[in-house]
């Protein structure tokens, strides 16, 4: 088996109206997003699947969240948690989806959540 991850990072700003706390005024984080993929197969170079079409699609899902109010651009809550969620349901619809494992995002440095569908194994 083989695990491949790629990382993209967006800037966003983001409120959380119904916390009880600081959190609940305009901040911003410099988001860290990770993207994990497996597989078992090997094409004929060698390579299962290319980190530069794996970070070119994740990449291509999170710049619509740069330097953006996600309050703004997404429906409901904007949780790390929710983030997480909604990247991997994004990548999912995407090349290679039914390969990805999880998604996992840093807006805190030394904190991060990470989402992945149980696969009912």
């Amino acid at each position: 088996m083989f695990t491949l991850k790629v990382e993209a990072g967006f800037e966003a700003a983001h409120r959380l109206p119904e916390y009880s706390g600081p959190c609940r005024r305009i901040h911003g984080h410099s988001y860290i997003v990770q993207a994990t993929w497996k597989t078992t197969e090997l094409n004929n170079l060698g390579i299962s699947i290319d980190l530069v079409v794996l970070k070119k699609l994740l990449r291509q899902v999170v710049a619509v969240y740069d330097h953006q109010s996600l309050n703004s651009v997404m429906t409901g809550h904007t949780t790390a948690e929710v983030i997480a969620r909604t990247i991997f349901n994004r990548l999912r619809g995407l090349e290679f989806g039914k390969e990805l494992n999880q998604v996992a995002v840093e807006e805190t440095r030394g904190a991060c959540v990470i989402y992945q569908e149980d696969k009912g194994d």
